[in-house]
């Protein structure tokens, strides 16, 4: 197959072309090219071996039903087949969106926790929506995300592979994110796409693989059939509970050596779970994305803002007081937001998230004269009932007094929550 070249056009399914202005990147599968669409810069994806029929029509489906959220740079048209190939239009990567890659090499970092429990929160929602859409992702790997490290917004990528559940693509994917099941030969599906989802958290988090210890660093050469042993058939997390043989190496694994005890205990446990023997060998056992947002959820209800030396610090919930993990100082958590299940610590400079969405819903701040308040930063009216029985309404931007027993009746997306300031 020949290369396109610079200001040569292709021909796009249903009408129109596109313009290749020049490549922009390339990999196994193909060489992605930047081009005009009626004049708008878009993405090519352009095979270099053209997969079969099948896989055309597939990609002609998915163009036809659509992105399952926002989150994807999903192909938008396919080209005809033209020059022994074919290839897809999808949107263009913003400039600020970096490979998940260069966040495990720590050429790139995130601004903030909060940043980095978004990344989590979205990623998660995304594959939420793509099973909802009937789909599985067959191929997911650290390359598949591209991430805004103020934000933590995220676009998924190379969505090509994605299929119909119980059908398969072809591409088998990389060993160290596929399934142990997956490894062994069988079809990938939203299970298995749970499995990859869990390994691509615990990296998010702890910037070092779950199943790569000591026993993978004593490989003398990662052959296939070592790694059909170490992500398949003897797949072991590196802090299972009753076999501690690939435990994390000093020197090599600092990252989740540093990082396993600066997330809250609900975390570690999460994983310990999700990677235990029991759910790699039953596959409908492993956790939904809803049941991960909700982790997720809690944890970032653990953050806040040391009133201290004003770095984020995660705090016990279930305790009066805690000490910063950067200063620490000791931060007194007696005033507290209870709503959804959750009892949220109400301390200055932290933001209130009240569903699994990415976007604050109330910030934490102090009047003139130092006095703790709620302002309303989400689109919504709430509505507050004070302990004497009167009723006021917060309209956006406006705040309310941090003070015992308001009960205070928020809407998000339309759906109405219930919340009571207490002292504790």
């Amino acid at each position: 197959m020949s290369e396109l070249s610079k200001n040569s056009t292709v021909s796009l399914v249903g009408g129109g072309s596109a313009t290749i202005v020049k490549e922009i990147g390339r990999g196994g599968q193909g060489i992605v090219y930047l081009v005009t669409v009626n004049g708008v810069q878009k993405a090519l994806k352009w095979y270099l071996n053209a997969p079969d029929d099948r896989f055309y029509r597939n990609l002609e489906h998915n163009i036809m039903s659509g992105a399952p959220s926002d989150a994807f740079l999903w192909p938008e048209y396919l080209t005809d087949k033209q020059q022994g190939s074919y290839g897809y239009i999808m949107r263009l990567r913003p400039q600020n969106y970096y490979e998940f890659g260069n966040f495990l090499l720590a050429k790139v970092s995130f601004k903030s926790f909060t940043a980095m429990l978004s990344a989590a929160m979205k990623i998660c929602n995304g594959f939420m929506m793509l099973h909802r859409f009937g789909y599985s992702y067959q191929d997911l790997n650290d390359g598949n995300f591209f991430i805004d490290p103020q934000t933590g917004d995220v676009l998924i990528c190379d969505n090509d592979n994605v299929m119909p559940q119980g059908e398969k693509s072809g591409i088998m994917g990389k060993a160290r994110y596929m399934a142990p099941e997956i490894v062994a030969g069988g079809i990938p599906d939203k299970y298995s796409d749970r499995f990859s989802l869990s390994v691509i958290l615990f990296m998010l988090f702890y910037a070092n693989h779950p199943f790569e210890g000591s026993r993978v660093v004593a490989c003398p050469c990662m052959t296939e059939s070592y790694e059909k042993r170490f992500y398949g058939s003897e797949a072991l997390f590196i802090y299972d509970q009753t076999d501690k043989s690939n435990r994390p190496v000093r020197g090599i694994h600092q990252n989740v050596i540093r990082r396993w005890h600066v997330f809250p205990k609900l975390l570690r446990d999460t994983f310990t779970e999700e990677f235990s023997q029991e759910k790699l060998r039953n596959p409908n056992m492993r956790m939904i994305e809803q049941k991960w947002e909700s982790v997720i959820s809690q944890i970032r209800g653990s953050l806040i803002v040391c009133p201290h030396c004003g770095d984020e610090t995660f705090v016990d919930v279930e305790t009066r007081r805690c000490d910063c993990m950067n200063c620490g100082k000791t931060v007194e958590l007696t005033k507290r937001l209870v709503i959804a299940g959750q009892s949220l610590p109400l301390i200055n400079k932290t933001a209130i998230f009240i569903d699994n969405d990415n976007t604050p819903d109330g910030l934490v701040t102090a009047d003139s004269s130092g006095f703790p308040i709620i302002k309303n930063v989400s689109t919504e009216q709430w509505t507050v009932e004070t302990p004497s029985g009167k009723i006021k309404t917060v309209e956006p931007q406006g705040i309310l007094p941090v003070k015992e027993g308001l009960k205070i009746n928020f809407r998000v997306h339309g759906v109405p929550y219930k919340g009571e300031i207490k002292f504790i």
